[in-house]
């Protein structure tokens, strides 16, 4: 069927209702930005339906009943109000029962008709039953108190900015199911193609839930990376029974290539002597739950090439001192501190691996090695002996400095046939990164490399044990002996020592 709505706004009067009596009422300003914001992304005129009378029959009047039926979409404004209301409830089941009609609540394989929005905070075991396994739109924060704080511009610019920016991610997902449905109701020779349309380079991440200090960030990042066209896990809200959460966020990382979790340094724990509020328990939960999380992608990761994880804490906290939990992952190698944007840049590479371009050999048929080193050891001359005599046998490659990406570094590596990592200057932590690097990196080539290994060229540097990784004790000085097994692994290739 035909729909003569387009979306339809499940709300109870209260909440229109104006702090400030000069400014439009929350309800109304919602209405208009939505329906602007819509019709800019569609291209054309959205059409966007909710009661404005101040009171309610009964029963669901025939006006109301007849917009609702013929609407694509419910979007249901949840609030405490919103939950006492029988007529709010009525206009929920009335969606439901007609969808049933009309193919169901589903949109694709992905999207639903029915849009949560959560206006002012509600615990999750609160949310009608039909929308509880729905992730919704928040459109409020816990702000430091513990307190939830709303999106409205009568809370001053910063919450005026981020009401417009939550308003956004709905009018972008609400946009995305119209165009499916379109296509589902038009010809199928006609059918434009879907805006969701899944590309052939399509990832799933795991977008771990986070405190609400960092939801906003959150929410940024995984639009980008559904406007982009992958997956993002979980799309449903986690299970609160420990059982249960964990099988769910288990069975999500297993489908995943990545998991990207986003620390917060903020203390969960109330001040001493204070009993903590509502607010400040659900906070602790949050935080517990996001630590969770870290720990299983790191257990259902173990042993897949496919699989990388991201630890990320914001910038700027050093005058906050993080916990232990905190602390201790900072020795991770998957660990990093960076901006926002920053991270984002460094997904995309983890789901994009450089396209390796194979390097011409020497005329003489040299193996290409990549000589790996912190950048203060190229200019150390205790390298210049090992550097010099492999040389002379070998194609040898550097890590580019002035242009010293990500991408760059695992290029080279998957362009190589072999890596020989110098441990010189660098701290034991940069050697764990370098080498959980090369193991990330390896499952992107099309060959296994010949051989790979740690030269150990300084006295005193921690001894390290991997059955995979060759380590040579060169902190005596170089002989070329001291190579003669990593040139054995080489083959014929690799001539002799």
């Amino acid at each position: 069927m035909t729909f003569a709505q387009d979306v339809f706004i499940s709300f109870t009067h209260i909440d229109n209702q104006s702090l400030n009596p000069d400014e439009a009422g929350w309800i109304s300003a919602f209405h208009k930005a939505l329906e602007i914001r819509l019709s800019q992304l569609r291209g054309k005129e959205s059409r966007i339906w909710r009661d404005r009378r101040l009171w309610g029959n009964e029963d669901l009047d025939e006006a109301i009943f007849e917009a609702l039926t013929q609407s694509a979409l419910l979007v249901s404004v949840l609030s405490p109000r919103y939950l006492q209301s029988d007529w709010c409830m009525r206009e929920l089941q009335g969606f439901c029962q007609a969808a049933d009609q009309q193919g169901g609540l589903r949109a694709g394989e992905t999207k639903t008709r029915l849009f949560k929005v959560i206006k002012t905070y509600l615990p999750i075991e609160q949310h009608p039953a039909v929308v509880a396994n729905f992730l919704g739109y928040e459109f409020y924060e816990i702000d430091d108190a513990g307190r939830p704080q709303e999106f409205d511009r009568v809370y001053g610019p910063e919450q005026e900015r981020k009401f417009y920016a939550k308003l956004n991610d709905l009018a972008y997902d609400i946009h995305q199911t119209l165009d499916i449905l379109d296509a589902q109701l038009g010809p199928p020779a006609l059918a434009a193609p879907l805006l969701g349309a899944v590309p052939a380079d399509r990832k799933v991440i795991y977008l771990a839930d986070t405190t609400p200090d960092l939801q906003v960030d959150r929410e940024c990042i995984r639009r980008e990376l559904e406007q982009a066209g992958h997956q993002v896990l979980p799309d449903q809200p986690l299970p609160s029974e420990p059982g249960a959460f964990a099988q769910t966020v288990c069975e999500a990382l297993t489908r995943a290539h990545l998991s990207v979790h986003l620390l917060s340094p903020n203390p969960s724990q109330p001040p001493a002597g204070q009993s903590p509020t509502q607010e400040q328990i659900y906070r602790q939960l949050a935080t517990l739950r996001t630590r969770d999380q870290v720990a299983l992608a790191a257990q259902c990761g173990q042993g897949r090439s496919d699989f990388s994880r991201l630890l990320w804490l914001p910038p700027d906290t050093d005058a906050i001192t993080p916990d232990d939990f905190v602390t201790e992952l900072q020795s991770d190698p998957d660990f990093i501190r960076t901006n926002v944007e920053a991270l984002k840049d460094i997904i995309y590479t983890r789901l994009t691996p450089p396209v390796a371009r194979p390097l011409d050999r020497a005329p003489d048929g040299r193996v290409q090695i990549y000589l790996d080193c912190d950048e203060r050891d190229l200019d150390n001359p205790a390298i210049e002996p090992l550097y010099e005599w492999l040389e002379q046998h070998f194609q040898v490659m550097l890590p580019d400095y002035e242009q010293g990406t990500l991408s760059r570094s695992e290029a080279l590596i998957q362009q190589c046939e072999a890596v020989l990592i110098y441990y010189g200057e660098a701290s034991a932590l940069w050697l764990k990164r370098r080498l959980n690097a090369l193991k990330k990196t390896l499952y992107g080539r099309s060959k296994p490399l010949l051989a790979k290994a740690v030269y150990v060229a300084a006295p005193g540097k921690q001894k390290f044990s991997d059955p995979e990784v060759l380590m040579i004790p060169g902190d005596q000085g170089f002989q070329p002996t001291l190579l003669a097994e990593f040139v054995a692994s080489l083959g014929h290739a690799g001539g002799s020592v």
